[in-house]
C-alpha cells in the first residue's frame, strides 16, 4: 500500500470510529441511557451486571449496515492484519482458520475418545462385511506452514496429527497418509480447504487404498472442468471480507468446477447398480471435485454422502442412525474428516455412540 493510500485508509477508519462514537453518544443520551443510569449501582458495578448493560447499550446504538460493517472488517484488515475472532491472517493473501492454531481445553481427551469411537466404527463395518478406509486431512496450518508468516501455532496443534497416528497405531483401522508429498499451492489461500491440485492428490492417493482393497475399477469417467473462475473462500465470510473492497482483503482465490461424466453400459431404461464405494466426509469430500476426482482415479462409481460441517464422523454416524439401509450393496466405505476436530469437543452423537449419552 502506497503511503498516500495508507494515509486515506487511516482517515476514512478514524472517521468511522467517530462515526460510530457519535451514535453511541446520541443514543445513551436519550431513553437508550436510562437504562445503563439505572443499573449503575455498586453492586451490579461488582458482580460485572453494569458492564453487561452498557455493553448491549453500545451494541443497540451502533447502526447496523452491512456496507459499514465491511468497511470495517476491510480496515482492520488492511492497516492492523486483523481478520476478526475466528480467523488469522497469515502472510498476504492467506487466512487460516482459528481453532487449527489454538489449544483446546481437553483436546487430549476428546482426541482419546475419537480413537475408542474409530474402534466401534471400525467393528460396525466389519459386522456388516464393509471394507472401510479412513483419510484423516491434515490442518491447513500445515500443508500450507509457508502460508503463515509468523502466526502462532499451539504445541497440541502442531502435534495433533502425531497424536491422531499414536492413538490410531494399534487399532487396525487402514488410513491413507496424504501430508508426505503433499503438492506445493494445494490448498485456497482464502478458504479452509484443498484446491483442485490438493483434491486430485488425495483422489490419487485414496484410490490406490481402495484398489488395494477392492482391485482395479473398469468404470469409464471422464472429468469436465470449467475454466477458473473468482470465488470468496469460507474464510473471506467468517472474516468479514466477503464484500470488502479490493484494496481492503485478499483477493478471492481462482476455482474450477469440476464435474464427472459415468459411462454406464445398458440402455436408459436400464437398471443402475448400486454404486460399490460410499464416501461419507466432511466438507473436504464436497469442494474442488474430490468426488468426481476420486470417481475417475478409482475407475469406480462413488456414493457421495458426505455433508458440511460434519466433524470427526458424523456423515458417518448419521447414516448408522437414520439410513443403514444405504450401506446394503455396499463393499467399502471412505470415512474422511479434517484432523482439525479431533482435539474440539465431542457431539451429542459421538457421546451417543460412545455410551455417555443415552
Amino acid at each position: 500500500m502506497t503511503p498516500l493510500a495508507r494515509t486515506l485508509a487511516t482517515l476514512a477508519f478514524l472517521a468511522l470510529m467517530l462515526a460510530g462514537l457519535g451514535c453511541v453518544v446520541t443514543h445513551l443520551a436519550g431513553a437508550g441511557g436510562a437504562n445503563v443510569a439505572a443499573a449503575f449501582t455498586g453492586r451490579n458495578l461488582l458482580d460485572g451486571r453494569f458492564s453487561a448493560v452498557l455493553d448491549k447499550a453500545v451494541v443497540a446504538a451502533l447502526p447496523k449496515t452491512p456496507a459499514l460493517d465491511d468497511l470495517a472488517s476491510g480496515l482492520a484488515y488492511r492497516l492492523f492484519g486483523d481478520a476478526g475472532a475466528q480467523v488469522r491472517a497469515g502472510c498476504p493473501g492467506w487466512l487460516f482458520l482459528a481453532e487449527e492454531l489454538v489449544e483446546t481445553k481437553g483436546g487430549e481427551g476428546n482426541l482419546a475418545a475419537r480413537a475408542r469411537l474409530a474402534v466401534r466404527i471400525r467393528d460396525e463395518m466389519a459386522r456388516r462385511n464393509i471394507a472401510l478406509v479412513v483419510l484423516p486431512v491434515p490442518d491447513k496450518a500445515e500443508l500450507a506452514a509457508d502460508g503463515l508468516c509468523g502466526l502462532a501455532v499451539a504445541d497440541q496443534a502442531r502435534g495433533r496429527r502425531g497424536a491422531w497416528q499414536a492413538a490410531s497405531a494399534a487399532l487396525g483401522l487402514d488410513q491413507v497418509e496424504i501430508a508426505t508429498g503433499w503438492p506445493k499451492g494445494a490448498v485456497l489461500r482464502t478458504d479452509t480447504h484443498w484446491n483442485g491440485a490438493g483434491a486430485s492428490f488425495a483422489a490419487r492417493r485414496l484410490a490406490e487404498a481402495i484398489t488395494r482393497r477392492l482391485g482395479p475399477g473398469d468404470t469409464g469417467v471422464t472429468l469436465k472442468e470449467s475454466a477458473p473462475a473468482s470465488r470468496v473462500g469460507d474464510l473471506m465470510r467468517l472474516a468479514g471480507l466477503s464484500r470488502s473492497w479490493p484494496w481492503s482483503g485478499p483477493a478471492p482465490d481462482e476455482v474450477s468446477e469440476v464435474r464427472a461424466a459415468i459411462a454406464r453400459s445398458g440402455g436408459l431404461l436400464d437398471d443402475v447398480p448400486v454404486p460399490s464405494v460410499l464416501l461419507a466426509g466432511s466438507s473436504y469430500s464436497l469442494n474442488s471435485g474430490f468426488a468426481d476426482r476420486l470417481q475417475a482415479a478409482s475407475g469406480r462409481e462413488v456414493a457421495q454422502k458426505s455433508r458440511e460441517g460434519s466433524g470427526f464422523a458424523g456423515a458417518l454416524l448419521d447414516i448408522l442412525d437414520a439410513t443403514p439401509q444405504m450401506l446394503d450393496g455396499v463393499r467399502l466405505v471412505v470415512w474422511e474428516f479434517p484432523m482439525r476436530v479431533l482435539t474440539q469437543p465431542l457431539t451429542e452423537a459421538e457421546l451417543r455412540h460412545l455410551g455417555d449419552r443415552t
